[in-house]
């Protein structure tokens, strides 16, 4: 199992390896820079230290988390030129530090039609820059456009033509939210029904909800504790479709001490379902 958490890159990146290190994980995810600010900071000199550090470890995923301030398909046309700019320049420097994926959310247009928020982004993205490494994955959302999975395909299979795209990020809470109940078998089938290909989910944000089915607010919580619980968890990952998926834990923490407990539980339901199946 390839699993991690969102790493912090207080005092530095190379500061997530610590990190991985003292929990023993096997994948990190970060944010380049503060996420709801526009600017920040070349990382070249950080990237090269970073790269050498990493290859001492067992890390075998990296994954940068995009700012929150993206948004392609803004009302605002100087919204839309500055998001280009930022995912160009976020982009570079995830490449240079050879993360694998780049996760995006899509916030839609709600004021547009499907088919006029479909050839926006895809104009958006001919105008991004790209990459050797790094792919662009796409997240489900708790609301919105990108919270349902039918209108995330209409989207990804107009982008992944496009180089820099790799396929979908698929965030429990985030499906649990906007309406998919994977506590229940029928609920985890809706969604890979609505997929259709599993082979395109690159990355799962392993995440509980603080939040009722269906309530449309994204707000996580610690791995069983919220309203999946751990019987929700255990069913999600009875289906062997993810079992080769890696993993980022988004929880609620206040210090590493609620990273190793959430590791923990997600370890317990892992096991757990071995044990059932002796």
């Amino acid at each position: 199992m390839i699993i991690g958490v969102h790493n912090s890159i207080s005092g530095g990146i190379s500061n997530a390896l610590k990190e991985c290190i003292f929990l023993n994980t096997t994948a990190t995810q970060i944010f380049l820079h503060s996420p709801r600010m526009w600017d920040f900071k070349d990382i070249t000199d950080e990237a090269y230290q970073f790269r050498k550090e990493i290859a001492q470890t067992t890390i075998k995923k990296v994954i940068v988390h995009s700012s929150y301030l993206i948004t392609p398909l803004s009302k605002n046309a100087e919204t839309v030129i500055r998001s280009r700019e930022l995912i160009n320049k976020e982009l570079k420097n995830a490449d240079m530090i050879y993360a694998d994926y780049y996760v995006l959310h899509i916030k839609g247009n709600s004021e547009k039609p499907m088919e006029e928020n479909i050839y926006e982004l895809s104009d958006f993205f001919k105008k991004v820059i790209r990459t050797k490494k790094t792919k662009i994955i796409i997240e489900n959302s708790a609301s919105g456009i990108g919270s349902d999975f039918r209108n995330i395909m209409k989207f990804y299979n107009t982008l992944k033509n496009i180089n820099v795209f790799g396929g979908l990020c698929l965030d429990t809470a985030h499906a649990f939210e906007s309406g998919y109940d994977i506590r229940k078998k029928s609920g985890v089938i809706k969604i890979l029904d609505e997929i259709n290909d599993i082979s395109i989910i690159k990355l799962i944000h392993l995440n509980d909800s603080k939040t009722e089915l269906s309530s449309h607010t994204d707000r996580h919580d610690h791995i069983g504790k919220g309203h999946i619980g751990f019987d929700g968890f255990k069913n999600f990952f009875s289906f062997k479709d993810f079992d080769n998926i890696p993993l980022i834990l988004e929880t609620p923490k206040k210090d590493l001490k609620d990273d190793i407990k959430n590791l923990f539980a997600v370890k317990h339901i892992t096991d757990s379902i071995k044990d059932s199946l002796k």
